[in-house]
């Protein structure tokens, strides 16, 4: 068993060879009239890139599996929930039509089945892209007596996920495969004039679309809180919460076509209203921070 770390040392010095010996450099190319910087790598051909990819791709997945077959103990059965903050940046032609971030909050629950690095789990999100407020006369005939008006355009999203973790440990890394759905609604609601007064007296939906979505992303969990393994009953089971954590991740999710409205979607002329309904791809990138649990 001593031997394990010789073999995964080696397997890492092959990997670093393939990347430094089919001449990958990477450098940073500045784009004239945008804020931004990209890195590129840079191959002789772009088979040469196929195949040092693929390469790439089964050292790790060895290095993975050594891994896993040595710590595979590490890896109880046990069931996590995340409250998280997230930013959402339309991307391609949805940010081209929309062009604003989203913010909202996402909540998530899974199982990781015992002795796999594998878990199975519910993502389920809100995300706002904007709100319009103004003030109304209640009716034509009651001019006197003023409401706040607001329109909010907004995006529910539900995703079932499959998660690989690496071993327990302080700083642990993972990676998502998603599958599920984007709900795109605008909605309007009536609430009283005035400070605190939040709670809505009528509401509707102007407009609502449905799409589906799938996609990948990657985190860190690092963890701030590690129960006792004294308790540990012949499941495999600690009671209460086993540890907390901070969550950090990422995720591009890639969405199918859908109808949405956006804000100065909605026009109002001569007591009526009019949509200037969006339509496109409905791509989006995820960023999120928020605290998880373990039981």
């Amino acid at each position: 068993m001593s031997s394990i770390p010789a073999v995964i040392e080696s397997l890492l010095q092959k990997i670093r060879k393939i990347f430094i010996g089919s001449g990958f450099l990477i450098y940073r190319i500045k784009i004239r009239n945008d804020v931004q910087f990209v890195d590129l790598p840079k191959l002789n051909t772009n088979l040469q890139l196929q195949e040092n990819i693929m390469r790439t791709i089964s050292l790790i997945l060895l290095c993975s599996a050594v891994q896993f077959f040595v710590t595979h103990n590490a890896y109880a059965r046990q069931w996590q929930a995340e409250l998280d903050f997230s930013l959402g940046a339309p991307q391609s032609e949805f940010n081209d039509q929309l062009n604003r971030l989203g913010v909202g909050l996402n909540f998530s629950g899974g199982y990781q089945f015992r002795e796999t690095p594998f878990m199975i789990g519910l993502d389920l999100g809100f995300m706002n892209f904007g709100v319009e407020k103004r003030e109304e006369p209640l009716s034509s005939t009651i001019p006197d007596l003023r409401v706040r008006v607001e329109n909010s355009y907004n995006l529910g999203t539900g995703n079932i996920f499959v998660r690989f973790l690496a071993p327990a440990a302080v700083i642990r890394p993972y990676m998502d495969g998603l599958l599920g759905f984007n709900y795109f609604y605008t909605e309007t609601v009536i609430k009283e004039r005035g400070f605190g007064n939040d709670e809505p007296i009528l509401r509707d939906t102007n407009f609502e679309d449905i799409a589906l979505n799938y996609g990948f992303g990657g985190g860190l969990r690092i963890r701030i809180f590690d129960g006792s393994e004294a308790d540990r009953d012949s499941e495999g089971f600690v009671p209460g919460v086993r540890s907390a954590h901070i969550n950090l991740s990422g995720r591009y999710l890639f969405g199918r076509e859908a109808e949405y409205l956006k804000k100065g979607s909605i026009r109002r002329e001569n007591g009526e209203a009019f949509y200037d309904i969006q339509k496109s791809r409905t791509d989006l990138l995820y960023f999120k921070v928020g605290l998880g649990v373990v039981f």
